[in-house]
């Protein structure tokens, strides 16, 4: 592989020598590329310790405050009558607090995803579907016993240790949710590459008709090479525009190269 990616990037005519490749061996090739370009959710999933400080800055700004009287408390919900109230609210969730006596899914906003904190438990609501439920009580300690008075009397107190508890919560099952975005970015970007390569060899197969597909898939996934590093990098390091333009312009220029070779031999052979 070493020796594809340097000839691709130095010596873009012998390119053609790998031509032959197996196709697995080339889609190997974009995998590859797809998770170095997916490395910076990596990076960010792997680093991640809890809510940052802007993001709790904004959640305290926009929380509801509870005029009510209602608490979480001994993993369940309290209050001194039948209420229903949005605590928060984003542009894809919402969260609630009902006290009343039973729970009524039309009462809630079906656009969104939504989270039910009603009695002992806490419901799922995702666009008109009931999709699950579990007790407040596996949640951390923290989120177990809120007092929502404490957002005027005691507002350190009272964001400090909702945020504790959702730290703890959204730590808890990193492995799950960092995996299934790993995963999904990896396929995306697997996805966009083999479109890109699939695309870009049908018109060099019209280009030059008599070299077969399988070839032309080879040839435009390695001539692609300095492409894949550049988004890499783009990714990883939020490169200025106009280097990004620079280095595809670069890109480009070794493709014309190979294009030239193709030319050059196919004349020597007609």
């Amino acid at each position: 592989m070493f020796n594809r990616v340097r000839d691709s990037l130095v010596y873009p005519k012998e390119i053609l020598k790998y031509r032959k490749d197996k196709a697995l061996f080339v889609i190997f090739y974009i995998i590859f590329f797809a998770i170095l370009l997916s490395t910076r959710t990596i990076i960010d999933v792997a680093k991640y310790d809890g809510l940052s400080n802007s993001y709790k800055a904004a959640v305290e700004e926009n929380m509801t405050v509870v005029t009510k009287d209602c608490e979480i408390q001994s993993a369940n919900l309290v209050c001194d009558g039948d209420y229903l109230i949005k605590l928060y609210e984003e542009p894809l969730f919402v969260v609630y607090l009902d006290s009343h006596s039973t729970i009524n899914f039309d009462r809630y906003q079906s656009d969104k995803y939504t989270l039910i904190i009603h009695d002992d438990s806490v419901y799922f609501y995702f666009f008109g579907m009931n999709t699950m439920n579990f007790p407040i009580d596996e949640l951390p300690r923290e989120l177990q016993n809120i007092d929502f008075n404490n957002q005027v009397n005691n507002s350190s107190l009272f964001y400090n240790n909702l945020f504790s508890g959702l730290d703890s919560l959204i730590l808890g099952y990193k492995d799950i949710w960092g995996t299934m975005m790993i995963t999904i970015e990896i396929f995306i970007s697997i996805a966009f590459y083999m479109i890109f390569t699939l695309i870009s060899s049908w018109f060099l197969k019209m280009r030059y008709k008599v070299i077969p597909f399988k070839e032309t898939f080879a040839l435009t996934t390695y001539s692609s090479t300095s492409l894949f590093i550049i988004l890499t990098f783009y990714s990883m390091l939020d490169l200025d525009v106009i280097i990004v333009i620079i280095l595809l312009v670069i890109s480009f220029r070794q493709s014309g190269i190979m294009n030239q070779e193709i030319e050059r031999r196919l004349k020597k052979n007609s």
